[in-house]
């Protein structure tokens, strides 16, 4: 898939999407869902994540500069052949595509619950998932382009309510400071390295990213800068509610916000914070319906994928809208499919593909 040089993104946008869809990930129910069993060693789960996810990351880095303008599923074929590239490609849309269902769902019972009580959730899934369809329809340099612009803005913003809050930070809370025990701890970090197994998926805009040495770069950066965003805001979840009171706190993010105070004439400040997170969410929105058409097209080998995009939203809401009690919803999905079943998938496809590539070379230097 070749794109023209003044189409692709550069480093910065690439580095802004991977802020915005692996850092904001504090401000939903994962903390919530990790806390269960790492308790107070909590923020070290995504560095062991990380950790974990590096032979994934490196054979990913591998095969595309191996391969060059084509991505990941397309790389899957030429590598398992038709049927096996088939199966990999239908398994990463399921993974992107439900998590684009479950976690838009759960936004919008965030902003129902948490700001607007009176409103119903369909109303605000059809505007969640139309802005972000709209977003998406742009196009990625579009997505990256936003993304580019709005990111100072929102790490500002979360910079200023950790300064307003540095005052009712307690960090003995974080103590004992391996929580459950080393061992728990590692393989609870490595049971959940799907929290940053969105990084795969970076495969298949790498023919859309100007060049192999922008993508790695933007790889390596946003990845590192998004993991340690992730281990601060948990570590400062943890400082501030203390356990086991954060266990009994589904949006933690969205309560401390509501801690803020400005004086005694300025109110209701988490309107400020609300804004620019909603900008954040449908910009990393956009991305996972984008994703989920370029993969979905890519394994059914459709040339144009943008006509997918439309019908992929409505069934995100469709599908999104049917379950009523969507916490509990949450914490099963999210925890026991999405994070849990994931994270096996997720991390050996790459290194799969990766090892059939290899073989492939062995068999033929060796027949030569």
């Amino acid at each position: 898939m070749l794109m023209k040089e003044d189409r692709r993104i550069r480093t910065r946008e690439f580095i802004a999407i991977i802020l915005l869809i692996l850092g904001i990930k504090f401000t939903d129910m994962t903390a919530t869902i990790l806390f269960k069993e790492t308790t107070t060693a909590t923020w070290m789960i995504p560095v062991i994540s990380a950790v974990s996810f590096v032979v994934p990351l490196s054979a990913i880095l591998s095969l595309v500069k191996k391969f060059g303008e084509i991505n990941l599923i397309e790389i899957a074929f030429q590598v398992t052949g038709k049927y096996i590239g088939f199966l990999i490609g239908m398994l990463l849309f399921l993974i992107a595509f439900s998590s684009t269902i479950v976690n838009t769902r759960g936004y919008v019972d965030i902003i129902t619950s948490m700001y607007f009580q009176e409103s119903t959730n369909l109303s605000f899934y059809i505007l969640l998932v139309g802005s972000s369809y709209y977003l998406a329809n742009r196009g990625l340099l579009a997505i990256g382009r936003t993304a580019w612009i709005c990111i100072p803005y929102i790490k500002f913003s979360l910079l200023f309510a950790i300064i307003l809050l540095w005052n009712k930070l307690y960090f003995q809370h974080l103590f004992p400071i391996l929580g459950p025990g080393l061992k728990p701890l590692v393989m609870e970090g490595v049971k959940y390295s799907s929290i940053s197994g969105d990084i795969l998926y970076m495969a298949m805009i790498f023919p859309f990213v100007k060049g192999y040495p922008a993508f790695r770069k933007g790889i390596l950066i946003g990845y590192g800068l998004a993991v340690l965003e992730l281990s601060l805001f948990f570590a400062f979840f943890i400082a501030f509610f203390d356990y086991p009171t954060f266990e009994f706190i589904a949006y933690p993010f969205h309560e401390i916000l509501r801690m803020i105070k400005l004086g005694r004439f300025v109110s209701n400040i988490e309107s400020l914070f609300f804004a620019f997170w909603s900008v954040a969410s449908i910009i990393r929105f956009s991305f996972y319906l984008y994703i989920s058409a370029l993969v979905l097209s890519a394994t059914l080998k459709i040339k144009e994928f943008e006509p997918l995009l439309l019908p992929l939203a409505a069934l995100t809401v469709i599908i999104g809208i049917m379950p009523e009690n969507n916490i509990k919803n949450m914490l099963y999905l999210r925890g026991d499919f999405i994070l849990t079943s994931s994270s096996l998938l997720l991390f050996f496809i790459p290194i799969f593909i990766y090892l059939v590539a290899k073989g492939k070379e062995v068999f033929k230097s060796e027949k030569n």
